[in-house]
């Protein structure tokens, strides 16, 4: 871990500037984690706009280590799911079973020597696999987690597991209510959505925005029952029912299904046209 008391802090970068004076904010947590504080760390200096930044890497090892010494349970979920988001927009590649970082890691902290890179790689590396020892030790009250919050754990879960894609997925589509895809094939955008007026539950793909074009085609999308074919659906299916997301999971066998392109009519998987518009 870099110490903060290094001037190295200064050559890493957040979206407004240098990482200089991110020491102070993460020592003033570590005295008595506020929210407020916390917040202007996690969204002000170390995430904009579904970036991370150099000074993000360095940060993790700290607030996970406030995680795992925390003693409420809205601490310790707090900074995993942060911690979840940073590794859903995380670009550089992690590898579970190698402590050496790959040429992106050293062409990424250009202002950085050999071995400091090393250490920045390894400590984010083990930082991220500890995080499953706060959920490990607080299985037994995640039911306490509020509806609202749970697709933020859901999504860091599905990040932290190697499912970036359906991390940032959920993470974009937080409301479960509508998602933009893109066909496979004609590259076009696709609005899938669910019929609020209907009694049984429908998913449409549109070719426009319905709330611009209420009379816009849509085609039905077929869904598949045999969903958990699929690994991360699969693993999807588990863990929401773990965390009781019923309506979620009753969408499975829609994203999981087919529909007929409403633009160029090809019989499309669902999955592959909503990961592809996944940036």
């Amino acid at each position: 871990m870099l110490s903060l008391t290094s001037t190295k802090w200064e050559l890493l970068h957040g979206p407004y500037g240098n990482g200089g004076h991110i020491p102070s904010l993460i020592t003033s947590l570590q005295q008595h984690y506020d929210q407020e504080q916390a917040n202007e760390l996690y969204y002000e200096e170390l995430y904009h706009q579904n970036t991370i930044y150099s000074s993000t890497y360095v940060s993790v090892p700290y607030l996970v280590q406030m995680a795992l010494e925390a003693s409420d349970l809205q601490t310790q979920l707090d900074i995993y799911i942060v911690c979840g988001m940073f590794e859903a927009w995380n670009e550089l590649p992690i590898g579970e079973d190698t402590h050496e970082p790959s040429k992106e890691w050293y062409d990424y902290f250009t202002d950085l020597g050999t071995e400091e890179v090393v250490d920045v790689y390894r400590s984010y590396q083990q930082s991220m696999q500890r995080l499953d020892s706060v959920l490990n030790k607080n299985r037994t009250q995640i039911h306490q987690v509020e509806e609202s919050e749970k697709i933020h754990l859901l999504a860091a879960t599905a990040a932290l597991q190697g499912y970036r894609h359906w991390a940032k997925c959920f993470l974009m589509y937080s409301d479960g209510e509508e998602y933009i895809g893109a066909c496979p094939n004609c590259d076009q955008d696709l609005y899938i959505w669910t019929d609020q007026n209907s009694e049984l539950t429908e998913w449409r793909a549109y070719p426009t925005d319905p709330v611009m074009n209420i009379e816009a085609n849509y085609q039905k999308i077929r869904p598949d029952a045999e969903y958990q074919n699929q690994e991360d659906l699969k693993w999807l299916y588990t863990y929401m029912t773990s965390l009781q997301m019923t309506y979620r999971v009753t969408q499975l066998a829609y994203l999981g299904g087919k529909v007929n392109c409403p633009h160029c009519s090809d019989d499309i998987s669902i999955r592959e046209a909503l990961l592809k518009n996944i940036f």
